[in-house]
């Protein structure tokens, strides 16, 4: 535990993830191959994906298991197995880092695994050294998925996320929304994200008639401010407002007269 800079808040790197998120966002990502969970804790990230294993290994039977295994690896300090000490390859990373060390610990993840998938306060990723890490290490950020704060983790003004890492990685970054306050948290962190490297929608077109319609009361405006500046003007001038009439709206009279004519 240690005071970081800049912040009102003591980072507390012992913090277990719900077991329920944990099986959520292994269920989301769907990691597949070899799995390395870095920094196990009290093993509920490491739990969710053996369960998830065990069941797609069910699923798909024996000619999928011969095709991709699913093999679950683990490091944990306090158990003797440090992380920045792995040097087997992986397919993906799935872990809570200690967020005191999140730019080593992605550094060494980028190291040895294709997938890396961070739960972090998003924070982490904008400051320009960690934006020049991911690219030198030929990786992009392929997607952010909001979560709610868990009451069990440090409290803070930050959004909390799951962010995922993939080598090659050079689209879009696609944002998953998954707490309550959707358009709230949208909002608050919409305009870095765009200035960044998410891609977002503009506002929703508008349908035909809803153009025709704004269209139509410009018009009139239009014609409104002409009708006045022309009265103050002492101009005599006729307008018509409305739909024109047609030829059944007029009279008799009027018909002859044009017959005649």
């Amino acid at each position: 535990m240690r005071s970081q800079p800049n912040r009102d808040y003591i980072s507390d790197d012992v913090v277990q993830t719900p077991p329920a998120l944990a099986r959520r966002l292994v269920e989301h990502f769907r990691p597949r191959g070899r799995v390395l969970e870095p920094c196990k804790g009290k093993g509920n990230f490491l739990r969710a994906l053996r369960t998830y294993a065990q069941q797609k290994a069910s699923d798909g039977g024996a000619r999928r298991r011969r095709r991709d295994p699913a093999e679950i690896a683990w490091c944990e300090i306090k158990c003797g197995r440090d992380f920045y000490h792995w040097t087997e390859r992986v397919d993906w990373i799935m872990t809570n880092p200690p967020w005191s060390q999140v730019r080593r610990f992605l550094q060494q993840a980028m190291l040895v695994s294709d997938h890396v998938v961070f739960v972090i306060t998003i924070n982490h990723v904008w400051t320009r050294a960690r934006v020049s890490d991911i690219r030198e290490a030929g990786f992009g950020l392929r997607e952010i998925v909001l979560l709610d704060m868990p009451v069990t983790f440090p409290q803070s003004g930050f959004q909390l996320g799951a962010v995922y890492f993939a080598r090659g990685w050079k689209g879009a970054t696609r944002v998953t929304d998954w707490t309550r306050g959707s358009l709230r948290a949208l909002k608050h962190v919409g305009t870095k994200l765009r200035h960044t490297v998410a891609t977002f929608a503009g506002p929703p077109r508008e349908s035909p008639r809803a153009q025709a319609d704004a269209s139509l009361r410009r018009l009139r405006t239009a014609r409104r401010h002409k009708l006045v500046e022309a009265l103050r003007a002492g101009c005599a001038i006729a307008v018509v407002i409305g739909r024109p009439r047609s030829r059944s709206d007029r009279s008799p009279e009027t018909r002859r007269s044009k017959v005649r004519g």
